[in-house]
């Protein structure tokens, strides 16, 4: 399992491939023959842009994206 990028929870998938659809950078794939939830496949071509997690409709949401430790990393102010 990956430790970045995004992740589905299968409890709350509903199946309807929206985020297949939306994504800017083809991040998931589904399979044409199932009606599994969707596997992340291309996970470091993401961009964390939130296309996926505003078009889930599962409330709470279904996908967290989980943000690579340099993404994550805050400055601090210099006094």
């Amino acid at each position: 399992m990956m430790s970045y990028g995004p992740v589905i929870d299968p409890d709350l998938c509903t199946h309807c491939y929206q985020c297949v659809d939306m994504c800017p950078m083809d991040v998931f794939q589904a399979e044409s023959k199932s009606r599994d939830i969707p596997s992340t496949t291309y996970v470091d071509e993401c961009w964390y842009c939130g296309v996926c997690v505003t078009v889930c409709p599962s409330q709470p949401c279904a996908i967290n994206l989980v943000h690579p430790l340099n993404m994550r990393l805050a400055l601090k102010k210099v006094k």
